[in-house]
């Protein structure tokens, strides 16, 4: 079971290493909106069934990124505590400018229905900010400013996929397809409700793999070399 006090507390100890090492602004990849510095990271977004999330754990092992995927994110949107450590590991006016970005997105709608989104802004922006990332899922895409990360989809075509869950789940080919078909449209309904954007447009994106004949290695070496091309990103121990 993942420690997410432990991954929340890494995050915000190399974060702060890099202020020690007034390293911060100048690290491959970053860039500035507004006020607020970005990146880098990678940003992966996928199909149930076409490996987006194993991709994502050995592409942070490979680039030296925390990976937060959408059960690690859920999780620290719940956990007030952690959520409070990693806000307030930034400083005084970044987490301002963070919060009023929070602000002119919830405005006109009211905060109730609208909290979840708003504390899933705040954290994915606030890990954005921090940079050195991977974060699977949560509709990342549309939230952190695509010029600092790489934006990533992972696709398979629905039979490779339904075979691939029914595998890994011991289903059914039949109640494997309900599982992969249900998921799809879940993620165009809540992708369009939340952030008014179709989720299958592949100008979203900046690079899309298909998985069918592609091992996890395979497509996490294509994905790992178009961080470092997109961001001029130089791998520890490389080159």
């Amino acid at each position: 079971m993942i420690d997410i006090e432990d991954v929340v507390r890494k995050q915000v100890a190399l974060y702060r290493a890099y202020d020690i090492r007034a390293e911060r602004e100048q690290r491959a990849g970053r860039g500035k909106e507004g006020k607020l510095s970005f990146g880098p990271y990678l940003l992966i977004s996928r199909e149930k069934g076409a490996g987006g999330s194993a991709v994502g754990q050995l592409a942070g092992k490979r680039l030296g990124w925390q990976v937060f995927n959408k059960e690690i994110v859920d999780a620290i949107a719940q956990k007030a505590n952690v959520r409070r450590e990693l806000i307030e590991s930034l400083d005084e006016r970044d987490r301002a400018t963070i919060r009023d970005a929070v602000d002119r997105f919830l405005c006109p709608q009211p905060v109730g229905p609208a909290g979840y989104l708003a504390t899933l802004r705040e954290i994915l922006l606030t890990l954005g900010h921090q940079g050195d990332v991977v974060i699977v899922g949560r509709g990342a895409q549309y939230v952190l400013p695509g010029q600092f990360g790489l934006r990533l989809r992972m696709v398979a075509p629905i039979e490779v996929r339904v075979r691939r869950i029914a595998t890994e789940g011991s289903l059914s080919l039949k109640a494997a397809r309900v599982e992969v078909e249900g998921s799809d449209r879940e993620r165009v309904r809540l992708t369009r409700r939340h952030f008014g954007q179709d989720w299958r447009d592949p100008l979203n994106y900046d690079v899309i793999i298909n998985t069918a004949e592609l091992t996890v290695e395979a497509a996490t070496e294509v994905a790992v070399a178009a961080v470092q091309r997109k961001l001029a990103l130089q791998l520890k121990g490389s080159g």
